[in-house]
This record gives structure tokens, C-alpha cells and sequence, in this order.
């Protein structure tokens, strides 16, 4: 029998048939009808508190019985379970408090000082089971006692809850049984992006409860789990979900340590089925020297990350009934499973969909290979506070983009191939490059570094460092930096290994140049781009670095002062998505498009640029997506050549004739400026008096000593963008593809209103706010303007269609 929800799971078994103690951990073993009693004691004292109906309640705790029974108890206050991942570091729970916005945090012994650390309230776990005087019946009565009447007011509260705490809050228990909302939140769970940046996925009740029944249905039937998995991560979710929804024992680990997870198989209750990490596995069967688990052992689950086939080989030599995965987070964990019984003719494989379960590759190319997109009832419901990121991982009809590329063989088994871009997932764990190099940079001794994935039998990837040492500055020692990585950051995110290099692989703006890097330090990796270039009449050479191998092909243009390699993160992220082939030109005077003898040129000769490159690559017509001057180059292209463009993404142009009298006099006056300069001093007095004439006289002594160099060093395009000749603002109107104008509300006053005009000389063309983003946030946030052109770009499709 499978129960409708966790908040109703523990009172149905204490009540039904099910045999054998609900959970069982080194300290207690509890009856179903004990794991009910404390799962009310959970939800009242989380009343008393405040919490009410939809509320976020974080748990920050090591598994344990009484985590088990926050878990029941959270989800019979009709709260939603919001658990952190043990062994942050104090700035990154507080990043995923942000993330996540409890409204206050349920915290283990011994991590008092961590949940304060996060900036909430905090409960202490086991104090939430100590009611003073009120017996323990009534308290079960009332727990039983008339649930909340499924209105509106109710549900809007639920639907609130999604963004924010409720109106009310007040000690209510939520309906457990047929009353209770499927559809409502059930726990938010943090899943990194590229940069690292927490976001935390909504998953609901209903989701949770398919994700049970698909894995019940493809596994032999259970009579116990065991969990060694975290709290804070889906997968030691859904472990619990599925022991409490099918009514077996849940043998519950706080170390997950080899020698002590196989006393556990062997002990009583014997689990018969566990979840483990590839690492784990490598660990067990390295202490069961390669010999068999107990006989009540039905499946081991291994996932949260590449599994070799090599360790599938191994450990079914050994004896043990493994069951290759593959699952993310927003697919409420489980996607494909690959029975014991194919494992040994397909140790590559993550096997086929579970029941249910829809998966495809999106756009694949001539190995068949391309993105996993999938299709589940166990879908999340979105990313908390982040429609943007929520609808650039929705492809049509609901189709799940992964961000995760792999094949399917001809009986349907897929292949994971690699991750997603530049994250690195070291034994189920994700770390981001970012905050590690940010954690390393703190170090006394380094002048530089840079981190990024390197392969590994056991943990799938590992990330590994590349350090620059401050000149007369003694060597640490890998122990030394090792220590200190510990201090700043969780233990997986330190680095396994310390390379020590003369200097990082660096664009001219100072930006790492990660692919050179990881190929430098892991030569079996691919580099990502591919650097090319088209002759044009007079010797001149335009210089692109093509990103990805997708059927659609896309035109990536940099603004003044900026460099196709400053795009490059933007450009990879696109890519990433399977569907498009993006080439990111280096407009002549710039980056690697280096001229002889520079002078002020029209948008016409930018517009035979681009359409020489796509000639080169044999393309009769592509998207474009340009930042700033880009964007106007953009436009222009789409109205002069509008048989070569398919759709246009302008990120805050400065298209200047359509601004105000006074706007237009400005860029008049700097673009004199700018060119007098260059004539009488040069690229970088150019550079100076163009950033000055646009961001104010202030603007160049702030900034620091690399950027000048590197501004200064493309003072060129400076000196030939400044005049905007050419421009030909009646002929926007030929433009006839889907066309969206972005700007961000830091720098609205100056281009929202020629964002509004261009809109209005453009028929059908839209106009997008994106809050928090700045004029640089295409090369500082290349993750949210990638999300940003996804949405613009399929709006764009869906009009067309």
C-alpha cells in the first residue's frame, strides 16, 4: 500500500497494517505510533512558534530519528521542509538562507552556532519534543481535530507561501488526509547554477509522491531503507519519502562511513535497499574487500554523479545488486534506472526511463548524441522567487531542460555524457569554481587562481587548482592551502589537487580563460570553442570563436571598449543548451580583429562582417543577440539584411538617434572628444575619454589598474563606434523577425527610454526589464543575461509559430 502524503504516512501506518519499527537509528527504535506522536509534537511546537500554513522551516541537522520526525512533523503543520546541507560554511548558509528565506530554521545539536549563522530563528531539535503539561493523547487529538477548510483564503495562503511568509500565521495543523493539496509545496531543495549562486527548487506533494511510485515500481519490493544520504540534498529526501509512503522501516545512519553502513545492511531490521553516491560505493566494497553484501540486500542504488563503468563491473563482480541512475533535483530525483540483471552488458548505462518518466535528446548531432531533456509527473514546480530561471529550464510542452548531455541506444538506455557547464559534481556534491578560487585568493601566498573539474574513476570529478604564487613569497605547501581551503568551505569543495603555474591562461580583460585551463590540467577534457576567422577586402581579418554545434545558428556581438572572449561565459551558457552553434565575432578594431590602420567607420561595414561570417560558415541565416553597441549593430543587420537574421535580442543599445534632443547633443560631444583624442594621443587616451564622455568624468580613475590596461588597450574601437555613423532609423521598420530590447532597472533612466522608441519604430517588437542587471551584467552575470535571451528567443519561436 502506498499513503497520499508524508504528513498523513506515519498516522496510516500506525493505524494499518504495516510491521516492523517506522525508523531506527544508533540511539532509538521507534514503533509507527511513536514516529505519529512526535510527528504531531513537531507540528505544534512549530505552531507555537508562528509557523503557519505554507511557511518555509529550514532543518539543519545530521539524519537521525528525530530528524525524520521534524520531516513528519513539518509536513503535518502544512509547512514546507526546507533542509541545508550540513558542513557549509558560515557565507554559504547564509547565501542559501537567502535562497531558501525560512522563516525560521529547526537545528541539531551541536549546530546551534551554524543555524544562527544563517540569520533566523532557530528551534532546537530536540526540544521540539517536550510539551509541559499537556498530555500526550490530547495532543494527538488535537492534531486529529478538524482540519482547516480547503478554501480560498487557504489557498491563496499556500500560493503565497511560494514567495513570501503568509498574512497569518498561527498554530495550525494542516489537513493530513484526502483534504491536503497535492499540488501545494512540499520541500524546497538548493540546487547550484554555474556561478554558484543557490537556487532553491520547489518541489510539491504531488511531485514527491510520483517520484515514490515510479521508483517502487521498477525496484523489487522493499522491506526496509537504509539512508546514509544528507537531508539537504533530494536524494536523502527521497529515500525517506519512500520508506514512510510504502510503510517499511528506515534504518537511518548520522556517518555514513563504510565500516558503519555495512553493520547496517547486517543489522535488524536488514535494509533491503539503499542509495549511495559512486564514492560510497568505492569505499564499501574497498572495506568488504570486494566481497558480497548480506543476502537480505535487494538494490543499491548509485547516482549523483558519473558512475565508471569500470566501479559497475567491479561491484557486480563482488555480488552487489547495483542499480545505476541518472536524476536531478527539478525531477524530483529519479529519471532512469538501469536493473541489476543489464548491468553487466551495459556498465556505461544509466538505463532507462522510469515508469512515467519521458526522456529525449534535444537536437542531436551526428553521434546522437545532444541534451537530455526529460518529461515526469515528479517535475518541480519551479525555482523559488526565480520566474527567469524557471522558464529557461522549461522547454515546450513541458519538457525539462537538464543542462545535462547524453544518447539513447536503440532500446531506449541512455548514456550520460558529461555535466553541466563548468559545475563540477564530485561525488554527488556540486561545487562552484567560483567560490573556491574566492576562498583560495584569500590566501596570503596566491597571487592568482583558477579551479576547474578534472575526471576521476571514483568521484566522477574532482576539482583541482591552479595557483600562482605572489612573487618572494615562500611555497605553503599543499597541507598548508588544503587547511586553508577547510576553513573558508565545506570539505568536498577543497581542492584534490595544487598545480602550481607561472600564469593563468587570461583574456586581455583579465577574465580566466577556464576551457585553456581545464585542458591544461585535464587534457581528456574538450576545449569548448573553436577559434576562426573570415578574410575581407583589404587585408582585414575577422576573428570568432564558435561555441557549441546546434542546428540554429546565433551571432554573439560585444559592445564598445568589450571583446568577443568577454562573452565567452554568456556564450558557453547558450550553447549549453544543445540548440544552438553561437560564434561570438570580434568586431573589427577589436579583441583578435586587430586593424592595421584604424578609422571611424558606418554600420554598414559592421553589417558585411557579420554577413561574411555567416557565409563562411555556410549559413543562410542566424539569431543575433548584441550588448550595447552590439545591439545596435544588431538591429541594424536585421533591417538592412533581413533575409540572413531569424530573431534579434538587443541588450541596452545605444541607439542615439532616437534619444532625446539633449541625449543626442551628448553623444555628438563624445564622440568628437573621442576622436580628437585618438588622433592626438592614441588607443588609450581614446579609451579614457570615452569612458569619461558615458559614465562621467570620475569613472576612469575608479577604476583599477587591470581594467584601465585592458580598456585601454581596445581604445581603437572607441575611436571607431563613438560617431554611430550610419545609422538608419527609418529603416528599422523593415525589420520583420521577433525582436526584444532589454535593459536592466540599474541603468533604465539612461537607456529605457530609447529602449521604448526603438520599440515603437519596430513593429511587434517587445520590451523586457530585467531587475538587479547593469549595463556590464552580460559579462559579470553571464547566467542571468543567458536566461534572459532563452526566454527572449523561444517568446520569439512561439510568436513566429
Amino acid at each position: 500500500m502506498l499513503y497520499a502524503s508524508l504528513a498523513a504516512s506515519a498516522r496510516l501506518a500506525a493505524s494499518g497494517a504495516a510491521r516492523g519499527p517506522a525508523v531506527v537509528d544508533p540511539e532509538v527504535r521507534w514503533s509507527w505510533r511513536e514516529l505519529d506522536e512526535r510527528a504531531d509534537e513537531v507540528a505544534r511546537s512549530l505552531g507555537r512558534a508562528g509557523v503557519g500554513l505554507g511557511d518555509r522551516v529550514g532543518l539543519l541537522a545530521p539524519p537521525s530519528a528525530t530528524a525524520i520526525a521534524a520531516l513528519h512533523g513539518i509536513a503535518r503543520a502544512g509547512a514546507v521542509a526546507a533542509p541545508l546541507g550540513l558542513g557549509l560554511s558560515a557565507a554559504e548558509l547564509v547565501a542559501a538562507a537567502q535562497a531558501m528565506d525560512p522563516r525560521l530554521v529547526i537545528c541539531g545539536s551541536g549546530f546551534e552556532s551554524a543555524a544562527a549563522a544563517a540569520g533566523r530563528p532557530t528551534l532546537a531539535l530536540d526540544g521540539l519534543f517536550v510539551t509541559v503539561g499537556e498530555p500526550r493523547s490530547e495532543r494527538r487529538q488535537a492534531a486529529v481535530a478538524a482540519p482547516l477548510a480547503r478554501d480560498s483564503a487557504a489557498a491563496g495562503a499556500r500560493f503565497a507561501a511560494v514567495a513570501g511568509p503568509p498574512a497569518v500565521a498561527g498554530p495550525r495543523l494542516a489537513p493530513v488526509g484526502p483534504e491536503a493539496d497535492p499540488a501545494a509545496p512540499a520541500v524546497v531543495v538548493l540546487t547550484s547554477g554555474t556561478t554558484g549562486r543557490p537556487r532553491a527548487a520547489i518541489l510539491s506533494t504531488a511531485a514527491l509522491v510520483a517520484s515514490v511510485e515510479a521508483w517502487l515500481a521498477v525496484l523489487p519490493p522493499a522491506t526496509g531503507w537504509l539512508l546514509v544520504l544528507g537531508l539537504g540534498h533530494i536524494a536523502g529526501l527521497g529515500v525517506a519519502w519512500r520508506a514512510a509512503l510504502s510503510g517499511v522501516p528506515l534504518v537511518v545512519l548520522p556517518q555514513s562511513d563504510a565500516a558503519g553502513i555495512l553493520a547496517a545492511l547486517a543489522g535488524d531490521p536488514a535494509p533491503s535497499h539503499v542509495s549511495l553516491v559512486p564514492a560510497m560505493l568505492v569505499r564499501l566494497l574497498d572495506a568488504a574487500g570486494d566481497g558480497p553484501p548480506p543476502a537480505t540486500l535487494r538494490a543499491a542504488l548509485v547516482g549523483g554523479g558519473p558512475i565508471s563503468p569500470e566501479l559497475v563491473t567491479r561491484a557486480l563482480d563482488a555480488g552487489w545488486p547495483i542499480v545505476p541512475t541518472y536524476g536531478l533535483t527539478e525531477a524530483g530525483s529519479g529519471v532512469t534506472a538501469l536493473p541489476t540483471s543489464e548491468a553487466a552488458g551495459h556498465p556505461g548505462s544509466a538505463g532507462r526511463p522510469l515508469p512515467g518518466v519521458n526522456v529525449r535528446i534535444a537536437e542531436p548531432d551526428e553521434a546522437h548524441a545532444g541534451e537530455i531533456v526529460i518529461r515526469s509527473p515528479a517535475q518541480f514546480t519551479g525555482y523559488l522567487d526565480d520566474p527567469m530561471g524557471t522558464a529557461a529550464a522549461r522547454a515546450d510542452d513541458g519538457w525539462l531542460r537538464t543542462g545535462d548531455f547524453g544518447r539513447l541506444d536503440p532500446d531506449g538506455r541512455l548514456t550520460v555524457l558529461d555535466r553541466r557547464v563548468d559545475r563540477i559534481v564530485r561525488g554527488g556534491e556540486n561545487i562552484s569554481p567560483a567560490e573556491v578560487e574566492a576562498a583560495l585568493l584569500a590566501h596570503p601566498a596566491i597571487a592568482a587562481a583558477g579551479v576547474v573539474a578534472r575526471r576521476d574513476d571514483t568521484l566522477g570529478h574532482v576539482p583541482v587548482a591552479a595557483i600562482v604564487l605572489r612573487a618572494g613569497v615562500a611555497d605553503p605547501g599543499d597541507a598548508d592551502l588544503a587547511r586553508h581551503c577547510r576553513s573558508r568551505l565545506a570539505g568536498f569543495k577543497v581542492p584534490a589537487a595544487f598545480i602550481r603555474l607561472e600564469s593563468l591562461p587570461m583574456t586581455p580583460g583579465g577574465k580566466l580563460r577556464r576551457a585553456e585551463l581545464r585542458a591544461l590540467l585535464d587534457p581528456l577534457a574538450d576545449a569548448p570553442f573553436r577559434p576562426r576567422s573570415v578574410a575581407r577586402p583589404g587585408g582585414v581579418r575577422i576573428a570568432y570563436l564558435t561555441f557549441g554545434s546546434g542546428p540554429v545558428h546565433l551571432l554573439l556581438l560585444h559592445g564598445t571598449l568589450s571583446t568577443a572572449a568577454q562573452l565567452a561565459g554568456l556564450a558557453h551558457l547558450l550553447a549549453a543548451s544543445g540548440a544552438l552553434t553561437v560564434h561570438a565575432v570580434d568586431r573589427r578594431g577589436s579583441g583578435s580583429s586587430r586593424l592595421a590602420e584604424p578609422e571611424p567607420i558606418g554600420i554598414e561595414t559592421h553589417v558585411d562582417d557579420l554577413a561574411a561570417v555567416l557565409d563562411a560558415e555556410g549559413c543562410r541565416a542566424a539569431a543575433l543577440v548584441g550588448v550595447s553597441f552590439g545591439g545596435v549593430v544588431a538591429l541594424e543587420f536585421a533591417a538592412r539584411m533581413p533575409d540572413l537574421a531569424l530573431a534579434v535580442v538587443a541588450w541596452e543599445p545605444p541607439y542615439g538617434p532616437l534619444a532625446d534632443a539633449a541625449t543626442r547633443r551628448a553623444f555628438a560631444a563624445v564622440a568628437r572628444a573621442t576622436e580628437r583624442a585618438y588622433e592626438a594621443g592614441g588607443p588609450g587616451s581614446a579609451a579614457r575619454t570615452f569612458v569619461r564622455g558615458v559614465a562621467g568624468d570620475g569613472a576612469w580613475d575608479r577604476l583599477g589598474d587591470r581594467s584601465r590596461t585592458f580598456l585601454a588597450s581596445e581604445g581603437d574601437s572607441a575611436y571607431m563606434d563613438a560617431g554611430l555613423r550610419g545609422l538608419d532609423p527609418s529603416g528599422l521598420r523593415r525589420i520583420h523577425v521577433p525582436t526584444t530590447i532589454l535593459t536592466g532597472d540599474a541603468s533604465e533612466p539612461f537607456y529605457g527610454p530609447i529602449a521604448d522608441a526603438l520599440v515603437d519604430h519596430i513593429e511587434g517588437s517587445r520590451r523586457v526589464r530585467l531587475p538587479g542587471m547593469r549595463h556590464t551584467s552580460p559579462i559579470t552575470d553571464p547566467d542571468l543575461m543567458a536566461d534572459a535571451v532563452g526566454i527572449a528567443l523561444a517568446a520569439g519561436g512561439e510568436s513566429q509559430a
